[in-house]
C-alpha cells in the first residue's frame, strides 16, 4: 500500500506593524541592528520590521517575532507541529488538551529570548548572535517529533526497530537541516546570519543539549561546551533539567488540563544571573539561582511529577497510547510514505526528513480511510486491517484496561529490558492458560524530580544577596528536613488487550507479583540504590 500526506499550508502571511514606544536611545540601536541585517528572531520586545508577526498565546501573552524565525515558521516542515498532539494519548483524557508542538515551540522560543535577554543584562559576555542561536534553537527544538510526540521515540521506534538509540532530538537536528535546504528564503536568510560556519552548528548542539558530537563537526562549538556551558542551560539543560522547554511545557500543560502550576518562572529568570564558578577544570562560567529560589525550584520539580501521575503516566492515557503503539507496528508493515526518491515504511521515515515531513497524527486517520491508497486494495492485507480494528476500538472507547500495578521496591534490579522475561513469568503463573503473550502488555513506569534517584537541587548553583559574585551549591545542613530520602519511585502496570482476558491476568499478575515482593523486599538501607529507568 502506498500513502502520501499532504503537506500543511504555511502559516498566515499577513505583514504586522507594531508601534514601539520607550527610550528613543534603545529604539535607534535596534533600527541599526535592522540597517545591519539582523535576521533573527527577538522575543524580549518588539523589534520592528515590516516582516514582524504577533502571536497571541494563551499561557505568556503577546509574543513578536521577526526575521529569520518568522521564515522558519512559515515553511511546511515547521507548519507540521499544528498537527502532532503535546501529550499524546493524554488528548483522550483531558479534552482541554487539545494543544500541539507548534504553540510549545513558539512559548519555547519567547522564553529563551526572554530569560537570555535577562541573564545578558548583568553578563555583557552573553553575545547577542548566541542569543539568536538560543531563540533559534527554542523554536526548532521539537522539529523532530513524531505522530503523538513522545508515544513515537519512546515505544513505537523500540518497538520496530529493537536496539535503537534514535530520539527526537535527533530528528530535530536532521529536519532543521533539511527545512534549510528545502527553503530558499530561509537559506538566505541563514547564510546571512551564519557568515562565519558556527552558528548552524551551535544551534544544533543546543537542541542536543551538548550530548554527543556526531551532529557537531567544528572545534570552535565544540569548545564552547566546555568554556561558556551556561549557553546549554537555557533551552534543554541536561545538567540540572532546568530549562525554558520545561517552563513552557508545565504551563502549558497545566494551562490546558485545568490543573495548577506553583512553579513561578517569571520570578526566577528575574533573579537568575551567570557567575564564574569553580569546577575541576577551573573557572566557568555558569547560570546560578538565588539562594531563596530554592524551594520555588522544588515545586518546579514537583509539578513535574504531579504531570507524570496525572496525565502523562495516568492509566488511560497508557492504554490508548498502547494501542496507538499496536496500530502503528500493524500498518508498519504495508504502509508507505514516498520520501526521497523510494517509499519508506514509517520506521524507516526517522532516515528520510522528506517522508518524515508529511508524519503527523493524521496517520491513523489515513490508515483508518476505506479506500485504496495505493495499487492493491487495502482491505486484502491483514495488517492494515487489524491496525484499523484497533483504531476502531480507541473511537469507541473500547481501550487496553489496566488491570494491576505493582510499586518496585528501591532493591528491584527491573528494568525495561526485563519485560519480555517478566511476560513469560506470568504466562506461566498457572498450568493452563486461556491467552498468550499478544493479549497483554507491560510497561514500566518511573516517577522522580528530572534526576532519578537523586535530589535535583545537588546540582543547582546558587548566590546570596550579600555576595552576587560568590556562586555555591546548597549545604546540607540547610535542606528541609520534610524532603524524601529517594526521589525515585518505579512501577509496573499491566494491560490486558480484551475484556474476556482481563481476570486471569489479572490474577496471575497479583500470583507474580506476591513472589516478586518476597524476592526483592523493601529494605531500608538500599533505598537509594535504585537503577536508573528511562522517562519521557
Amino acid at each position: 500500500m502506498h500513502m502520501s500526506t499532504n503537506q500543511p499550508e504555511a502559516g498566515d502571511k499577513r505583514k504586522v506593524e507594531i508601534v514601539e514606544g520607550g527610550d528613543q536611545g534603545a529604539f535607534s540601536t535596534k533600527q541599526s541592528r535592522l540597517k545591519n541585517g539582523d535576521q533573527s528572531g527577538t522575543s524580549s520586545g518588539p523589534v520592528q520590521d515590516s516582516s514582524s508577526k504577533i502571536f497571541q498565546d494563551p499561557v505568556h501573552g503577546t509574543i513578536t517575532v521577526t526575521g529569520l524565525c518568522v521564515k522558519i515558521i512559515d515553511t511546511p516542515q515547521f507548519q507540521r507541529l499544528r498537527y502532532l498532539k503535546q501529550l499524546g494519548g493524554g488528548y483522550f483524557v483531558y479534552p482541554g488538551a487539545a494543544h500541539n508542538r507548534f504553540e510549545h515551540s513558539i512559548g519555547t522560543y519567547y522564553l529563551a529570548g526572554t530569560f537570555a535577554r535577562i541573564l545578558q543584562q548583568e553578563y555583557p559576555d552573553l553575545k547577542d548572535d548566541e542569543i539568536k542561536c538560543i531563540e533559534i534553537a527554542g523554536l526548532c527544538h521539537d522539529l523532530g517529533h513524531g505522530p503523538f510526540s513522545h508515544v513515537f521515540d519512546n515505544f513505537f521506534i523500540p518497538r520496530v526497530v529493537p536496539g535503537s538509540k534514535w530520539k527526537h532530538e535527533d530528528a530535530s537536528v536532521m529536519m532543521l537541516k533539511y527545512l534549510r535546504g528545502e527553503n530558499i528564503e530561509v537559506k538566505k536568510a541563514f547564510d546571512e546570519f551564519d557568515k562565519d560556519g558556527t552558528r548552524l552548528e551551535l544551534i544544533k548542539d543546543l537542541i542536543q543539549g551538548g550530548k554527543g558530537e556526531d551532529h557537531v563537526k567544528d572545534e570552535r562549538v565544540l569548545e564552547k561546551r566546555k568554556t561558556r556551558p551556561f549557553l546549554y542551560e537555557i533551552v534543554n539543560n541536561a545538567n540540572t533539567g532546568i530549562d525554558v522547554d520545561k517552563w513552557d511545557y508545565f504551563a502549558r500543560d497545566c494551562h490546558m488540563m485545568g490543573m495548577k502550576n506553583n512553579f513561578d518562572h517569571e520570578r526566577y529568570m528575574k533573579l537568575a544571573r551567570i557567575i564564574l564558578v569553580e569546577e575541576e577544570d577551573g573557572k566557568v562560567p555558569r547560570i546560578c539561582a538565588r539562594d531563596k529560589e530554592a524551594d520555588n525550584l522544588y515545586d518546579m520539580f514537583h509539578t513535574r511529577l504531579t504531570l507524570h501521575r496525572r496525565a502523562y503516566h495516568h492509566e488511560v492515557t497508557r492504554g490508548v497510547e498502547l494501542m496507538i503503539v499496536d496500530a502503528l507496528v500493524k500498518a508498519n508493515a504495508t504502509v508507505r510514505i514516498l520520501g526521497q526518491n523510494r517509499y519508506r515504511k514509517i520506521s524507516e521515515c526517522i532516515e528520510d526528513m522528506e517522508a518524515y515531513s508529511k508524519l503527523n497524527d493524521s496517520i491513523l486517520q489515513l490508515v483508518e480511510l476505506p479506500i485504496t491508497l495505493g495499487t492493491s486494495p487495502q482491505e486484502t492485507d491483514s495488517g492494515t486491517l487489524e491496525a484499523r480494528e484497533i483504531i476502531g476500538r480507541i473511537w469507541k472507547r473500547d481501550l487496553y484496561k489496566c488491570v494491576g500495578q505493582y510499586n518496585l521496591s528501591a532493591a528491584d534490579p527491573f528494568t525495561q529490558d526485563d519485560i519480555p522475561g517478566i511476560k513469560e513469568q506470568i504466562l506461566h503463573a498457572e498450568k493452563e492458560t486461556t491467552f498468550d503473550g499478544e493479549q497483554f502488555d507491560i510497561i514500566l513506569k518511573s516517577f522522580d524530580y528530572g534526576q532519578k534517584k537523586d535530589d535535583p537541587i545537588t546540582k543547582v548553583w546558587f548566590y546570596n544577596k550579600s555576595n552576587p559574585e560568590k556562586a555555591f551549591t546548597q549545604p546540607e545542613a540547610q535542606k528541609s528536613w520534610m524532603l524524601p530520602k529517594r526521589f525515585q519511585e518505579r512501577e509496573i502496570a499491566i494491560y490486558s488487550k480484551k475484556k474476556e482476558f482481563e481476570e486471569d491476568i489479572a490474577k496471575r499478575f497479583r500470583l507474580w507479583s506476591n513472589a516478586r515482593k518476597e524476592k526483592f523486599p523493601e529494605i531500608k538501607e538500599q533505598m537509594t540504590q535504585m537503577p536508573e529507568a528511562s522517562n519521557q
